[in-house]
């Protein structure tokens, strides 16, 4: 299943909180549902409204009382499915007090040809520790870290040892969407994306060591192998309403029945977190491995601290026609 990326409501979003901005309530009448069943959910425990009516009400009377403010706008997603779309949206509130990170979720519906807002919800990022007294596992490099300290100790390990090249992959902003589209939606999304990934893994003689959860840990015995099936799992996500992260190094690593341990696994995972959406980096030593490869260039290389791994290391993106 795939969702058709929409730039239309991407403008309605980004004009959305333009209008905040000004606290234009006369105009955020016409981006937002008139309907009763319109819900919108502020910061504070008590911001919760059900209907225009009464949402633009309390919308009004609170833009008379904020302090001198803007919002600045960083990142808009959008997508649509018949009637229906959604939105995710990344800003920053900048008062007296600073600057706050906000992340806002949005459902749409067309209303006589035009979208509008029937559900929008404000939210202020805090740490789970905070909130839960614990601190959870919320990127990838968080968890491959989380499974090396959690698996077998490296010196009791019993495995056989040798070279390999190890690809990470992550889908970026895999909560919001997750958010956005629902339980059902995702499960059906994530299910898709790991059968292409297997299916792709071994075309080009390639293991899934294991999924993790929006990601997944893959394993080639050669490096060209391993960046060819890298550039197909990211020309697959063309049509898909996510982007992959993909990073890849080559080294030296433990196998046992069915997992990898090793600094390898560590470094990999590390370039892949160094990434963008889109994109393809190679460790220094995957690069060097490869060489010249048809179809395929190596971009110009930068120095970066990959976390946990001590001095700087050198990656360089994977260019594809």
């Amino acid at each position: 299943m795939s969702f058709t990326r929409s730039p239309e409501i991407e403008a309605i979003a980004r004009r959305v909180l333009a209008t905040w901005g000004r606290g234009d309530a006369e105009a955020m009448s016409n981006l937002f549902s008139s309907s009763a069943d319109l819900r919108v959910i502020g910061f504070d425990a008590d911001e919760q409204w059900s209907g225009a009516d009464e949402f633009l009400k309390v919308f009004s009377a609170q833009m008379d009382e904020m302090p001198e403010w803007r919002i600045e706008n960083h990142r808009v997603e959008a997508f649509e499915d018949g009637p229906f779309g959604w939105a995710t949206l990344h800003s920053t509130i900048v008062s007296p007090e600073g600057e706050t990170p906000i992340r806002h979720t949005a459902v749409f519906r067309l209303d006589g040809g035009l979208w509008r807002v029937v559900q929008w919800h404000n939210s202020i990022p805090v740490p789970n520790q905070q909130v839960l007294g614990v601190e959870l596992t919320t990127t990838l490099n968080r968890l491959v870290v989380s499974v090396l300290d959690a698996g077998t100790d490296l010196a009791e390990a019993s495995g056989s040892e040798g070279t390999a090249t190890l690809v990470f992959t992550d889908i970026v902003d895999s909560t919001v969407l997750a958010q956005a589209v629902g339980d059902g939606a995702w499960a059906d999304l994530i299910d898709s994306h790991e059968r292409t990934i297997g299916r792709i893994a071994g075309a080009h003689g390639g293991t899934v060591v294991k999924f993790l959860g929006d990601g997944s840990m893959l394993v080639f015995d050669s490096a060209r192998a391993a960046i060819r099936a890298a550039v197909e799992l990211q020309r697959s996500c063309g049509a898909e309403p996510f982007a992959i992260r993909i990073g890849i190094h080559t080294g030296e690593v433990i196998r046992t029945a069915n997992d990898l341990f090793g600094l390898t696994v560590n470094k990999a995972a590390r370039v892949a977190a160094a990434a963008t959406g889109g994109s393809i980096m190679v460790s220094s030593t995957t690069r060097d491995l490869v060489g010249q490869m048809e179809g395929v260039r190596m971009g110009e290389p930068k120095i970066v601290r990959l976390k946990g791994i001590s001095d700087a290391h050198q990656i360089a993106p994977v260019e594809w026609q």
